[in-house]
């Protein structure tokens, strides 16, 4: 049965908006190894550059194959990466941010208590495929699917992606889609559950991010942008900042998928307006951050309401306010009609880890998402606090 829960989002990112950012998808590419413990299923890779700029667009980052018989995998990064944090089971469990030498392919053994020892010294000798550019499938299924799987190939000459049916299982969000990557070459899909028994007929698409949606009769809906945010209008916020934060920044983000608006950390620079700093963000935008000096000030993940214009008076990095209507002058506190949302103390994630420092598993904010990093080091996550998510409504 897949699960209707309440979670508590752990996970931090500062990654790019959509896609691999194009100077690391220029990159050359090169191969991280993991060997993890039991229970550790579905591992994935995180992973930027000493600039803050990530390797993948949303946590949990690169799905790792499997490798030999001894219970090691392997996942492809640009060369540039010099910080890797190895995950699984959605995220859910990670070891801290683990620093490696940019252009050198890696090996990781990961302990039970999450702990890693590195080398590049080869610890498996099993043969991997070449790397080949990937893009990500969404599946919105019907209840009665309890499982969901791809099967990928090249019409019209039927080379295949997956050397068996069903295809390759995807992985659960807690949003209720299922996802998973397939090579760039592939045009044709199928969309199947519960071992191969029910599924779409094929699906003829593009070789770019897609979400498709199937209903009970297994027909589908096939769109390249996602459903849940495409249509939805940009939407300015604006920011007072204390006299000592120079060069405000916003960082935007939604929760709890972990959504950047931005690439990399600080963010969008925030443009001055009399007595305010503005940004426009996208519509879908629920969590902010303002920082300042470069990233190394900032307020604590900041919940705002999608697609309203926003004022966000910040008074210390300890205590910022939200308004949907221009405050006058600078209060204190936000009127008793006013919808507002005050930070007292910002959570740990939010404070800069350094790539050896263990991102903590308690807030969700680089935004909320976010994981891990930034350049004075933010790599901080995402909405804040345990969010209850429920699995979307059927269309």
């Amino acid at each position: 049965m897949r699960k209707k829960i309440a979670v508590l989002l752990i996970v931090l990112m500062f990654c790019a908006l959509a896609a691999i950012p194009a100077s690391a998808a220029e990159s050359e590419m090169i191969p991280v190894y993991a060997q993890v413990p039991d229970g550790w299923d579905a591992p994935c890779i995180w992973a930027w550059d000493d600039d803050g700029t990530g390797a993948f667009s949303s946590w949990p980052g690169g799905e790792m194959e499997a490798v030999g018989e001894d219970g090691w995998y392997y996942c492809y990064v640009p060369e540039t990466m010099t910080n890797i944090i190895v995950n699984a089971n959605g995220g859910t469990v990670q070891t801290d941010g683990i620093s490696v030498d940019a252009g050198k392919s890696v090996w990781i053994t990961v302990a039970a208590d999450s702990t890693a020892e590195v080398s590049y010294d080869a610890l498996t000798t099993a043969e991997i495929p070449a790397y080949v550019a990937k893009f990500t499938v969404h599946a919105y299924v019907p209840l009665s699917w309890e499982t969901a799987n791809i099967w990928a190939w090249s019409a019209p000459d039927g080379t295949n992606a997956f050397d068996a049916w069903p295809g390759r299982q995807l992985a659960e969000g807690e949003d209720g889609w299922f996802t998973g990557k397939v090579p760039v070459w592939v045009n044709s899909i199928i969309i199947n559950g519960n071992g191969g028994s029910v599924q779409t007929a094929d699906v003829s698409i593009e070789p770019k991010e897609l979400w498709i949606t199937v209903y009970e009769d297994n027909s589908y809906d096939l769109a390249y942008e996602d459903p849940e945010t495409a249509g939805v209008p940009d939407v300015t916020v604006h920011a007072q900042v204390p006299a000592d934060w120079a060069e405000p920044h916003a960082w935007a983000w939604s929760a709890p998928d972990g959504t950047n608006a931005f690439a990399s950390w600080p963010g969008e620079a925030m443009t001055e307006n009399g007595s305010w700093y503005d940004v426009t963000v996208p519509g879908w935008v629920n969590s902010f951050i303002v920082n300042g000096n470069g990233g190394t000030v900032q307020t604590s993940d900041l919940s705002v309401e999608p697609g309203r214009e926003a004022w966000i008076v910040v008074t210390s990095a300890d205590e910022a306010a939200v308004y949907y209507e221009e405050p006058s002058g600078e209060p204190a506190a936000p009127a008793d009609d006013t919808p507002a949302v005050i930070a007292t103390e910002p959570p740990a994630s939010t404070e800069a880890p350094t790539p050896t420092e263990e991102p903590t598993a308690e807030s969700g904010g680089l935004g909320t998402g976010a994981i891990v990093g930034i350049a004075a080091a933010v790599v901080a996550v995402g909405a804040g606090a345990g969010v209850a998510v429920s699995k979307k409504k059927k269309k």
